[in-house]
């Protein structure tokens, strides 16, 4: 089986690519876009840009296609070139694999299980271009693909397979090594997934028939004040460091508080 993944050297493509390649069965390649390449095997590419892409995809001619390319405020630019360019080389027998977010509810409350309807951000919000493109692809694969896995995520986690940490869990780690108080707010809540699981659970999709749409994450719902509280003390630290943020932020308008996910339909088929 010929696997390929899109967004090799990414925080999340990293590890699911390393897991893959650990695979004596499969048959993997991988892209990246920005230098250094993490893996000295990964191929250059623009996946936006149609006439390299369609060299690439046709050279590869893969069985089943991890797209684990993500990138914040272009993201639409990811929706609109790449993922369109993709989707008409992709055939019935191609299975997809993409990984989207919790960004796609912005109403009504969680936790917010597979078939709830989706729902867009004003052009005008902080996080519209991002969670509007995550939207946009998530009911274009719908619309064109029947052989594909849509794995949707909250926060991500923890050290990658490469020995690589989330942001989130950096500034953590380097705010309490100085001694420096952070505060994270204790009304937004979220359904965290370890980058570990996570591509533990896409390389069991590859190697599945599973199809369909996913939520992902260990089943607990937290506050972003509890989780990094109970990360601090993980790490060694004094978890008193973590303190309560204000409650409001501008990004609170049109986006719930309670965002997380029900992942009763994954814990079922998954490992």
């Amino acid at each position: 089986m010929k696997v390929c993944v899109f967004g090799a050297s990414g925080y999340v493509g990293a590890s699911v690519y390393k897991r893959l390649k650990d695979k004596e069965a499969l048959e993997v390649s991988g892209t990246y876009l920005d230098e250094p390449p993490l893996f000295d095997d990964l191929i250059k590419l623009d996946i936006n840009e149609p006439e390299s892409f369609s060299d690439y995809y046709k050279s590869e001619n893969p069985d089943v296609v991890v797209w684990s390319v993500m990138d914040g405020p272009n993201e639409h630019e990811l929706t609109d070139n790449g993922l369109i360019n993709l989707i008409t080389f992709l055939t019935p027998a191609t299975k997809l694999i993409y990984i989207s977010s919790d960004f796609v509810f912005s109403a009504g409350k969680g936790p917010y299980k597979e078939a709830d309807p989706l729902s867009t951000l004003p052009d005008d919000h902080v996080y519209s271009t991002y969670a509007n493109a995550k939207v946009k692809a998530e009911r274009l694969i719908n619309h064109e693909l029947s052989n594909y896995v849509i794995l949707r995520a909250g926060p991500i986690f923890g050290e990658n397979k490469i020995g690589k940490l989330d942001e989130r869990t950096d500034k953590l780690s380097y705010h309490l090594r100085s001694g420096k108080a952070i505060a994270f707010r204790d009304d937004l809540i979220r359904t965290f997934v370890n980058v570990e699981d996570l591509a533990g659970t896409i390389v069991q999709m590859v190697e599945n028939d599973q199809v369909g749409t996913y939520h992902t994450g260990s089943g607990e719902t937290k506050s972003y004040y509890e989780f990094m509280s109970a990360t601090a003390e993980q790490l060694g630290f004094n978890p008193n460091m973590v303190e309560k943020a204000s409650e409001y932020e501008e990004a609170d308008h049109e986006i719930p508080k309670n965002t997380a996910l029900n992942t009763g339909k994954i814990a079922k088929i998954m490992k």
